[in-house]
């Protein structure tokens, strides 16, 4: 009997305490900044062609030579360009810290089994008393980071936009109207077997200004990484992957102005160019590679007709070096001479928070036969959207 008695009395001084406690904590709401968002995009597509090797979002005509049905057209309802992301912020004296995490939809699924994934996911450290800040975690690339202004998913993939999302530490330096960036970044690994070892190590300046009543930016950017390849008699292959380039974004009254431009070698898989940064020097058996000469750019132009109605227009190219097109030996559809896409799009918003849009594009890639001659592959995708942002 003493000993419920004893029991009873320990939970009677626990739920006394409990609301003390509870009162005591402090709300993550107050300790921390935190800002929610997020958007439902659904796209419906007409594709007049097979497109690769992406479905959701356009690379390049497929092969006619290579892909049964090339020419096949066919319509996609697609969901999966909704997101969701969220920060978290904390000031301490000049410091300041900040978490961001970010997801979508585009990770791998089985029908309409859409698995989010992690777009972002990295910590900010700033001081603003310097300009100084240090970025760790895995974010858009950090150089050639200006973007098209397309409806599709893709951004001009294959088409001269280099871009993609890698985990990276880099740290900047604002100098008054200037920018500069070093950092490095590497894909995770994903094979204990890989051959890489040394990351992409990058470096940009840009430099921001106002002229004739408009913010402006113009950015160098390079980057470079040591890697190997194994190739077929065991051994390893030295790669230099290099790249060099150019940004610019005009705010100019109604229209807004920006491109790319860049050029280098061994440019792939940490810039979503897959397929076309190596190739074998020996046709009959994957005995050495060598690095893949290429240059590409884009440009577009961003019309506001009205505040709630824009018209953009753009053009995109890939070209890689046609002296070693016929070496290449990796995924057929992604191997060609030059790949370019004309786009045209409009937006018109019908509430605050919801958009309309339809896009046309025409896609067309340079390539060639088994004979040496000259062919084109080419599509179009007639896109209607909807939108809504938070």
């Amino acid at each position: 009997m003493r000993l419920v008695i004893k029991f009873l009395v320990v939970v009677l001084c626990l739920c006394m305490a409990v609301p003390a406690l509870v009162a005591a904590e402090e709300p993550v709401t107050s300790k921390y900044n935190l800002k929610i968002w997020g958007r439902v995009k659904f796209d419906i597509h007409y594709d007049t062609a097979q497109f690769v090797n992406y479905n959701d979002f356009l690379g390049a005509p497929a092969d006619s030579q290579a892909t049964a049905n090339a020419s096949n057209s066919s319509t996609n309802f697609n969901p999966r360009d909704t997101r969701l992301g969220f920060s978290a912020s904390h000031s301490a004296d000049a410091w300041v810290g900040k978490a961001v995490v970010e997801m979508d939809f585009y990770g791998d699924n089985n029908g309409n089994n859409l698995i989010p994934r992690m777009r972002l996911g990295y910590i900010d450290l700033a001081n603003n008393g310097s300009g100084t800040s240090l970025r760790a975690g895995q974010d858009w690339i950090p150089i050639l980071s200006t973007n098209p202004s397309t409806i599709d998913f893709g951004i001009l993939s294959a088409s001269g936009n280099l871009w993609w999302r890698v985990p990276q530490v880099t740290l900047r330096q604002k100098l008054e109207g200037l920018e500069l960036l070093a950092g490095a970044m590497l894909h995770r690994r994903t094979d204990t077997a890989s051959e890489t070892r040394m990351p992409w190590v990058m470096g940009r300046v840009a430099y921001s200004f106002e002229a004739f009543d408009g913010k402006h930016m113009v950015a160098v950017d390079g980057g470079y990484q040591a890697d190997e390849v194994k190739n077929s008699t065991g051994s390893d292959d030295d790669i230099d992957r290099w790249l060099v380039g150019g940004e610019a974004l005009f705010n100019l009254g109604p229209v807004l102005l920006k491109g790319e431009i860049w050029y280098g070698e061994g440019i792939g898989s940490h810039f979503l160019r897959y397929n076309l940064d190596i190739e074998d020097t020996d046709t009959t058996a994957a005995t050495s590679f060598d690095e893949w000469e290429a240059w590409g750019g884009w440009i577009d132009a961003t019309y506001k007709i009205m505040p709630e109605w824009s018209v953009t227009a753009g053009f995109g190219m890939d070209n890689p070096d046609d002296s070693q097109y016929e070496r290449q030996t990796g995924n057929l559809n992604r191997k060609f001479k030059e790949n370019r896409t004309l786009f045209v799009n409009s937006w018109y918003s019908l509430t605050e928070a919801i958009k309309v849009g339809a896009e046309f594009m025409h896609l067309q890639a340079n390539r060639e036969d088994a004979g040496g001659n000259n062919f084109r592959d080419k599509g179009q995708r007639y896109t209607v959207s909807m939108f809504y942002a938070f």
